[in-house]
């Protein structure tokens, strides 16, 4: 059985963000925070969320990775 957490302030805690932080983040357009309201209040699921950080960390290294890529691609040329 998954785990919930609610209201905003439970939210922010389990990821150790700001409330602000996660209410920004769950109404961003591009891959939003997966949040839900039931009875008015507030959700996250726990399964959603691991999955959630999982996205955002692969496109966190996937910047990095092409960044290094092209890094790597520029050849020096010691001068002695």
């Amino acid at each position: 059985m998954s785990t919930y957490v609610e209201t905003w302030k439970g939210i922010a805690y389990a990821l150790g963000r700001s409330e602000r932080w996660c209410r920004y983040m769950a109404n961003r357009v591009e891959d939003p925070l997966p949040v839900f309201k039931v009875g008015g209040i507030v959700r996250l699921n726990g399964d959603d969320l691991a999955d959630w950080l999982s996205r955002q960390r692969d496109r966190s290294l996937g910047v990095r990775r092409e960044r290094l890529e092209q890094f790597e691609e520029r050849k020096l040329q010691l001068i002695a």
